[in-house]
């Protein structure tokens, strides 16, 4: 029995002696010079030793010192879970990727999606190509004026006209959607009330664009005034006007075509190219006029006794135009567009003609300078849009009228 005892002592000896020569030589070994370096062991080639983990148990992660293993001295998996949830916290989840796993709706609203980007968004790469990002953020100046030409009975016009509006703001774009928001600088300079907002919402695609607006001002300068001689500044202060709507157009030469790359700065032109396009337009108007705010000078060359009038309507054309997209350099862009429309308005019940459809006639027209350098971009726009309300009586044509300048960044 002591005999056995010693054996068992002795065989335990020689089983620590083995794991301290086995864990403190190969280290001492492979951080000097002394052995070559195909002899030398390191933990990395332990690890991938199985007879090394039957002998020894080690916990996933750990290496058999109890310490945790070097990032990375262990290969990279194949992340084969396709879970579109799992994807997207990774931020690897892409719609037009066929092998993600989506739940029923949502990849029924991911196929309309990735068909809708097939047929509306692809264009000839000859002449329009993508930035390649997504954001588009820019600062505006949005120099902004109103403009008004009345006339009531053969006797009576007068055509009034605001000063150019000097408007800042900033509009964020992620891919076809775009916000913009303005208010007039020097009312907020100086503290008094914000008469000039204007908010802009657009969609804009390779094969159809549309373009949602709200404009609110208040007050005009009489130009002319009735029998009056002579060119006239007077502040008039009894100008109410709000309008909101949309435009949208279908563009016939969308593949070759982008209205985006000289509004929006999401395309690329890289070759001059026209393109017809036809739409719908939909506006409401709410103007209303009191003369009873009349500078005192002009009171006598009134020709009818009533003062206050309001054309309250709402606004429906269809709109046929054409724009030109002209490439001046690599860099640089030029478009002009030109869109005519025709319709009738209906009058709410407390328009001056009461509740009545009439004869429509609008008008836009666009132009703008746009650079291009990298994904920093900048461009000079002008745009007026004008509609024409005429009733037994009275004619009315009102304009918004605009100069952008901006610059911004695509991300």
């Amino acid at each position: 029995m002591i005999k056995d005892m010693r054996d068992a002592r002795l065989n335990l000896s020689l089983y620590f002696v083995m794991l301290f020569a086995f864990m403190a030589v190969p280290s001492y070994a492979s951080t000097g010079n002394l052995l070559p370096d195909e002899l030398r062991w390191s933990p990395t080639v332990i690890a991938e030793v199985d007879v090394v983990d039957s002998i020894i148990p080690v916990a996933p992660g750990f290496s058999r010192w109890g310490t945790s293993l070097y990032a990375d001295s262990i290969p990279a998996q194949d992340d084969t879970d396709r879970n579109w949830w799992h994807l997207f916290r990774k931020g690897k989840l892409s719609m037009s990727d066929p092998t993600v796993q989506w739940p029923k709706f949502l990849g029924f609203c991911v196929k309309v999606y990735n068909w809708g980007d097939r047929v509306f968004s692809t264009t000839d790469p000859d002449y329009v190509v993508g930035t390649g990002k997504k954001w588009r953020a820019r600062l505006i100046n949005d120099n902004w004026a109103n403009s008004y030409y009345m006339k009531i009975n053969p006797q009576f016009n007068s055509v009034m006209s605001t000063p150019f509006h000097v408007l800042v703001g900033a509009s964020l774009q992620y891919m076809a959607v775009s916000y913009t928001y303005s208010l007039d600088l020097s009312h907020m300079i100086t503290g008094s009330p914000i008469n000039y907002k204007k908010q802009e919402f657009g969609f804009n695609c390779a094969r159809f664009s549309a373009d949602g607006y709200y404009y609110s001002s208040k007050g005009s300068n009489i130009r002319t005034f009735g029998d009056h001689k002579g060119h006239l500044r007077e502040p008039f202060s009894g100008i109410d006007m709000t309008t909101f709507g949309i435009d949208a157009y279908y563009f016939f030469n969308g593949y070759k075509y982008s209205q985006g790359a000289a509004y929006n700065f999401s395309k690329i032109q890289k070759q001059s190219q026209g393109c017809l396009m036809a739409g719908f337009a939909y506006c409401n108007q709410n103007i209303a006029f009191d003369f009873e705010k009349l500078p005192a000078n002009l009171v006598p060359f009134l020709k009818f006794e009533q003062l206050y009038y309001k054309f309250h309507y709402n606004d429906y054309n269809l709109l046929i135009g054409y724009g030109y997209n002209c490439v001046i350099s690599p860099h640089w862009l030029y478009n002009i567009t030109i869109i005519p429309g025709v319709g009738f308005n209906h009058c709410y019940a407390d328009s001056e003609s009461g509740s009545a459809k009439l004869l429509s006639i609008s008008g836009r027209a666009m132009t703008s300078f746009t650079f291009n350098s990298g994904n920093w971009f900048a461009g000079l726009q002008g745009r007026i849009r004008g509609n024409w309300y005429q009733s037994k009586r009275i004619s009315l044509f009102n304009a918004v009228e605009s100069v952008v300048l901006s610059g911004g960044i695509r991300f």
